[in-house]
Order: structure tokens, then C-alpha cells, then sequence
């Protein structure tokens, strides 16, 4: 991990601090500390495990120390929570005994953090009979849920006191805030003058994870392209994209066109898997041949978004649904279908902006 705080200052003088954190032993990630005139604000305060409070409060430290800035804790205006995905807000509780801040997050994932029990009883209900349908055998679905309650009982509900409607004028006459749904419901990146902080919309290197929306509304590949499209129409404007994790991105408007090209070939390469019936266990496989442990579920997730998506507009059917009559707990089996039209044609149709072909890809 980068061990240091990274200075960046937007065309109208605002500074921002980038604080690295060891998220989990696998991810690392980053808080950013807006300093403007009128307010302080912290955006994401990182995900509470191990050593990240320490690390949060370390870097706001060296922020103070050795960029000279007048800052501590107790300035800090407002804790601005970018979606409701634990390495984003698990570091609540610190950053509670540190300060008294309101904390304000997107209506959609409000109750993520109010309910935290309540909705991951939900979705560990959803994800069982998901891995079901998607034809993952017993055993490994079992194994598959363990890992998906592993440390999830580090995090107990948490009050916040807003959401992003209810921020401070100042803040709200200062900030830009775009609701980008997708990868999380309530995912909102922040504009700063010229500088974006995109938290996991966009990442410099990684293509940002895909549920399929039939786990959780508001996500599946369907909202993220349409959030991708919006963003684009930003993108003139920004000079320098700042994420939750990984490296700036400094030509944000090319990075989104290489998202949807990668997008658009992966779902190619689904179509031309289908030719024979598959479930979506069977897709994961074969796009992801080499994945342990917790990525088994990322990779299910993904591929079965990218099932979704083709299955919703048209590319993909059913192909066992006289068995489905007999037996209820049958896993789904695709095969393509022939429709005219390409996915990303559905996609530029979808979101209302086009979005060019490109052989250029994020992985």
C-alpha cells in the first residue's frame, strides 16, 4: 500500500487529500478530505477493519503536518458516505468516536446502514435461491454462503443523519453530485470543480463489480450503463478522475467508452458460448475458469448481470422451461436467440447516448 497522503487542488482552489487504507487484506482503497473555504468534508471514511481507523487517523495527521493544513477532527463539516458497500462505510464507528460530524448517504442505501441486519438477512435469502437457479452444486453454494456472512457481523446498524437532499447549503451550492446506481442502488460520485471523485463507479484498472439487479434493485448492468451515459456527458469538464481504489484517471470520457466496449465483449463472448444451453454456473466458469474463494461469488454475480441483461432485451431465452413446470428448483438453462442488433446496441438505445465500439478494454 501507498503509505502516503496524495495532494491534489482543483482549477477553483479546492484541496483535496487522498488517505490510503488497508481496507481488507486483498483491497486497499482511499478517503478523500475536501477542504474548501466554507467546509470540510470527508467523503468515504474507509471500511473499520484492522488497522484502516488508524490509518484514516494517521493520514488526516500527516494531512495537518506535513501539507500544513489546519485541520482535525473536530473541523471536519460533514462525512459524505459514497454508497453502502462495507470498505466504504464500515469505518463509521471511528470516525464517530472522533468527531461529531453529520453523516449523510443516497436515500437508496440509507437503509444499509439503518438496517443493516434486516437487509443482509434479505439478501442472503435472495443469494441462496440465486445460486440455486444459477445450477451451483449444494455443496459449493454452502461453501459460497459462508464466505458471504464471513465478517459481516463485524458491522451493527448505524443512524445517519441525512441524505444527500438534506446536506448544508453551502455544501450543496459547492459540490456537484451525480446519482450513478449500478454497481451499488445508492452510489454517488462527487464532482469538485474540475476534479471527479468517482468512489467505485469508475477505477483505473478494474472494471467495478456487477450484480445481477434481481439480488438488489437498482444495481444490474442496465442502471450501471444508463449511469455511465450520464456520467459521460460530464466528462469534458473533468480534468482528473480520483476513485475509491486504484490510480487517477486523467481522460475519463475514453475510460468509459473502454468500459463499454469491454462490457460489450463480454457479452459477445456469453452469445457465443449459448449456442448450447447453459447456467449461468456454467457461463461463470467459463469467463472466469481460475477464481477461489470469495471471487467464485464475484464471478456467479457478474456473469450472471451480463445473463441478465441479454436475457432482458431479447439476446438469451429459457431453454429447459418445460422442465421448470415439473420442477421448480431446476437451475435455468440459455441459449441465444437470433435478434438483430448487437448488446451494445441495446445499451446505446437503453441510455440515450452512443456508445461506440472500441478495441480498447479494462479488465
Amino acid at each position: 500500500m501507498n503509505p502516503g497522503v496524495e495532494r491534489y487542488e482543483t482549477a477553483e482552489g479546492a484541496r483535496i487529500y487522498r488517505i490510503p487504507m488497508q481496507l481488507f487484506p486483498e483491497l486497499e482503497g482511499f478517503a478523500h478530505l475536501i477542504i474548501t473555504p466554507a467546509f470540510v468534508a470527508l467523503y468515504d471514511v474507509g471500511s473499520g477493519f484492522g488497522d484502516a481507523g488508524e490509518q484514516l487517523d494517521a493520514g488526516l495527521r500527516q494531512v495537518r503536518d506535513q501539507f500544513g493544513e489546519h485541520v482535525d477532527w473536530e473541523d471536519i463539516s460533514c462525512v459524505l458516505l459514497s454508497h453502502g458497500h462495507i470498505d466504504h462505510f464500515g469505518g463509521l464507528p471511528f470516525v464517530r468516536s472522533r468527531c461529531q460530524a453529520p453523516v449523510y448517504i443516497h436515500a437508496l442505501d440509507r437503509r444499509v446502514l439503518t438496517r443493516y441486519e434486516e437487509r443482509l438477512a434479505l439478501v442472503a435469502r435472495r443469494l441462496r435461491a440465486f445460486l440455486m437457479e444459477a445450477g451451483v452444486p449444494g455443496e459449493e453454494a454452502e461453501g459460497i454462503m459462508a464466505l458471504y456472512m464471513l465478517n459481516k457481523g463485524l458491522f451493527t446498524s448505524q443512524e445517519v443523519d441525512g441524505t444527500y437532499e438534506d446536506l448544508p447549503s453551502e455544501v450543496r451550492a459547492r459540490l456537484r453530485f451525480l446519482h450513478v446506481p449500478g454497481h451499488c442502488p445508492g452510489q454517488v460520485v462527487v464532482l469538485v470543480d474540475d476534479i471527479l471523485l468517482s468512489a467505485d463507479h469508475v477505477l483505473e484498472h478494474t472494471s467495478p463489480h456487477q450484480s445481477p439487479e434481481r439480488l438488489s434493485l437498482y444495481t444490474g448492468l442496465g442502471h450501471y450503463f444508463e449511469s455511465l451515459s450520464r456520467l459521460q456527458v460530464f466528462a469534458s469538464k473533468v480534468r482528473l478522475t480520483l476513485g475509491g481504489h486504484e490510480g487517477p484517471i486523467h481522460d475519463l470520457d475514453r475510460h468509459i467508452h473502454s468500459l463499454f466496449a469491454m462490457h460489450g465483449e463480454r457479452m459477445r463472448d456469453i452469445l457465443g458460448m449459448a449456442e448450447q444451453p447453459l447456467t449461468i454456473y456454467e457461463i461463470a466458469g467459463r469467463l472466469f475458469p481460475i477464481t477461489e474463494g470469495y471471487h467464485r461469488l464475484l464471478a456467479l454475480e457478474e456473469a450472471a448481470a451480463h445473463v441478465e441483461f441479454l436475457y432482458l432485451h431479447g439476446f438469451l431465452r429459457i431453454e429447459n422451461l418445460a422442465d421448470l413446470e415439473r420442477d421448480d428448483a431446476r437451475p435455468l438453462e440459455y441459449t441465444r436467440t437470433e435478434v438483430p442488433g448487437t448488446p451494445l446496441e441495446a445499451v446505446a438505445q437503453l441510455a440515450g447516448v452512443p456508445c461506440r465500439e472500441s478495441s480498447r478494454t479494462v479488465d
